[in-house]
């Protein structure tokens, strides 16, 4: 669990450090940032094709050779940034860390998953409480920085240094059953279970991305927001993952989808003390969402093969990263972004209900 959770640390700066480092990259690189945004969608699509590759061996032998060589690649990711000439280097070495990043969170997630079933809301709320707390802690380091290059650098170094040993340490349990992904798909009910988890994480990432766009935030309180949001989007994790054990999965991601929607409505007008207030909530709620829909696979599919289903469930997020990056970027510009932080979720607790109805139907 400690480890997991040191990992999940790291892992969070790929996209909770993004509001930070996004607008220096930019600046250092002399390009927009929406061309600088591009990489965001890099990252989103690749951290979860890389689950969905390498799940079913992390299943079949374990994490411990696997999980090294990913955080070696998301240690190259923050090292090539750093000596990155133009644009294109650029998208090419936070790709590569990209890859290391989504090995290492599939991994870390489905230790909790099936090291505790009995309590695993808890536990995978707890392990993804370091994707929150990691970028808080490096967030103020990161904005003291000369520049994106000295930032990265140290990142790179760092985790060259501390990750690969502490992914060394890294096993999952044996003697599990489940259902594999290939049967796992052949149901209805995975599909729409699949559309909710889409929409329900659009929020949370196009706050990732586009923060200061879309509550038009500025100085300080742009600095306090952007420092609250990946704390409480941690913070979020245990607590809603405690709250599931107990209420259960399905009412757990119906209601807090509902509060998502009501939170991102406020983050976008109001006073600005207002505004941080919203997005600290969003982030609450909205970073609990990738945890509970873990355990719900994990509850519905087994825990033998839940790397992979996880994996699979977790490729909706390149579907998420592209509508909250990229997408999210041109409605702002055009002003409908908040259209989509909105009605994002509520559609999602939709699709859950519709989910629920259709599994309990043996589809």
């Amino acid at each position: 669990m400690a480890a997991s959770f040191a990992v999940m640390a790291f892992n969070s700066l790929y996209q909770y450090s993004w509001n930070v480092l996004g607008p220096m990259i930019a600046s250092g690189l002399e390009v927009s940032l929406i061309k600088v945004a591009t990489a965001f969608s890099i990252f989103a699509v690749l951290s979860t094709v890389s689950q969905l590759a390498l799940g079913p061996l992390a299943d079949a032998r374990g994490p411990r050779v696997i999980a090294p060589a990913a955080a070696l690649l998301s240690a190259v990711g923050f090292l090539g940034t750093a000596f990155s000439r133009d644009v294109i280097e650029f998208y090419v070495a936070w790709g590569l860390g990209s890859v290391g990043e989504g090995v290492l969170y599939g991994i870390a997630s489905n230790v909790a998953v099936k090291w505790f079933p009995d309590r695993r809301g808890l536990a995978t709320g707890l392990v993804s409480l370091g994707f929150g707390l990691g970028a808080a802690v490096a967030n103020p380091l990161i904005e003291s920085s000369r520049d994106f290059r000295e930032a990265a650098l140290a990142i790179g170094l760092v985790e060259l240094v501390a990750l690969t040993v502490i992914a060394a340490t890294l096993k999952y349990p044996g003697g599990l059953r489940g259902v594999s992904v290939s049967k796992a798909v052949r149901g209805v009910s995975w599909w729409l279970l699949y559309a909710t988890f889409v929409f329900a994480i659009v929020p949370l990432v196009s706050f990732s991305s586009s923060l200061r766009p879309l509550t038009g935030l500025r100085g300080y309180l742009l600095s306090v927001a952007v420092s609250l949001f990946p704390l409480f989007s941690g913070l979020g994790r245990p607590l809603l993952g405690a709250l599931s054990d107990r209420l259960g999965r399905p009412k757990t991601i119906e209601l807090s989808l509902v509060v998502i929607a009501a939170f991102s409505a406020s983050s976008l007008m109001g006073p600005p003390q207002l505004r941080v207030a919203s997005v600290a909530m969003v982030g609450l709620f909205g970073g609990a969402q990738i945890p509970l829909f873990f355990s719900i696979v994990g509850d519905l599919y087994g825990e033998a093969f839940s790397t992979s289903n996880n994996a699979a469930m977790y490729t909706g997020k390149a579907f998420s990263g592209i509508l909250g990056g990229v997408v999210i970027a041109a409605l702002i510009e055009d002003g409908y972004g908040g259209a989509l932080v909105i009605g994002s979720p509520l559609l999602a607790s939709l699709l859950m209900l519709v989910a629920l109805r259709t599994r309990r139907r043996g589809r």
